[in-house]
């Protein structure tokens, strides 16, 4: 039979690498529905500890409200403005509760990092583990700043700065507006074509006028970028101790080439030798590896305790620069060949 009709037109004859890559965008997208359903239990699973919940909860809250707000800033039609008015303050962070599915994959991965990185800073803040700045630089005193503007009370009835990268900030600014016309159509029991387009307008009018490069994660960039690389290397394991998360993504992912969202995934739950590797990359020594093993411990260690945190010194002392190196080249190489190596059971 020659490879044509009977063995493509079936499926049978798929390649390997396709059907890693339509695995891997199976498992993403059942990630993301887990996620949702996850945010709508008390308590919960491995993914969503009761902290991570409760500070993901609080920063949504703080975002939609701080849209609700610019949307209705950028109406130009007093009847609409009337109309989202008589809806009641912070109508979106209580809408939000029965459809939790109008937040895209990217935007609540994004919340979840943000979550993750605000809920460190808390417990490092608690425990005093704050020092005097490694470096000093402009950047990193508008970073500092930014991030205590993550660990404000939780109120969840106050705005927080929208600061999000391009994708996740237009996911959030229209499911907001949805959100609006929803409610608005709801209590007056009919469609209302006039109102969908005033707050299409002055959702496109807001989208249009964010600047990305003034977030917090593209602050951290700069000041990864800046740095000279023994400044660099010093400030990271001071990240690290003081749970400043996001900054420690910064500066490994630009020593390692990984992407700041990349870092703070394997930081959060990825496998330990991935999180084993990226310390390594960055510089960060025995001690402070340890460190930063108990400040993550809810995330990624969980109640083993004292054991758990020896088990993972002990790990993290086999791994030197050169296999931190060989992980990197995998991490880092095509994905379609780390696919097909895997098919073919390479050590690699």
């Amino acid at each position: 039979m020659t490879v044509g009709s009977d063995a493509v037109g079936d499926g049978s004859f798929m390649g390997g690498g396709a059907h890693a890559r339509v695995a891997r965008r199976i498992l993403a997208d059942m990630r993301h529905g887990l996620d949702l359903a996850r945010l709508s239990v008390e308590g919960g699973a491995e993914r969503w500890p009761d902290a991570l919940l409760a500070e993901l909860r609080f920063h949504l809250a703080g975002l939609l409200n701080a849209m609700e707000l610019a949307i209705g800033l950028h109406l130009s039609d007093s009847r609409v403005e009337g109309l989202i008015g008589a809806l009641g303050p912070g109508h979106c962070r209580g809408a939000i509760e029965s459809a939790p599915g109008l937040l895209g994959p990217n935007l609540l991965a994004h919340l979840r990092r943000r979550a993750i990185c605000a809920m460190l800073l808390r417990r490092a803040s608690a425990a005093g583990a704050t020092g005097r700045p490694v470096v000093q630089s402009e950047a990193l005193t508008a970073l500092a700043l930014a991030e205590q503007r993550w660990i404000a009370p939780m109120l969840l009835d106050a705005p927080m700065r929208p600061d999000l990268p391009a994708e996740p900030y237009h996911d959030l600014a229209w499911s907001v507006a949805a959100l609006l016309i929803h409610g608005c159509e709801q209590r007056a029991g009919m469609r209302d074509p006039a109102l969908s387009a005033a707050l299409a307008q002055a959702t496109e009018r807001l989208v249009a006028r964010h600047d990305e490069g003034q977030g917090v994660q593209a602050l951290a960039q700069r000041c990864a970028r800046t740095l000279p690389p023994e400044s660099a290397r010093a400030l990271a394991g001071a990240a690290l101790v003081e749970g400043r998360l996001l900054l420690f993504a910064a500066l490994a992912g630009h020593e390692t080439g990984l992407p700041i969202e990349t870092v703070i995934d394997i930081m959060a739950d990825g496998p330990a030798p991935a999180r084993h590797a990226v310390m390594r990359l960055a510089g960060i020594e025995d001690a402070i590896a340890f460190r930063a093993a108990e400040l993550l411990g809810p995330l990624v260690i969980g109640s083993a305790g004292d054991e758990a945190l020896a088990r993972f010194l002990e790990r993290y002392r086999t791994v030197d620069d050169v296999h931190a190196r060989a992980w990197l080249a995998d991490a880092t190489g095509p994905a379609i060949l780390a696919d097909k190596l895997a098919m073919l059971g390479s050590p690699r």
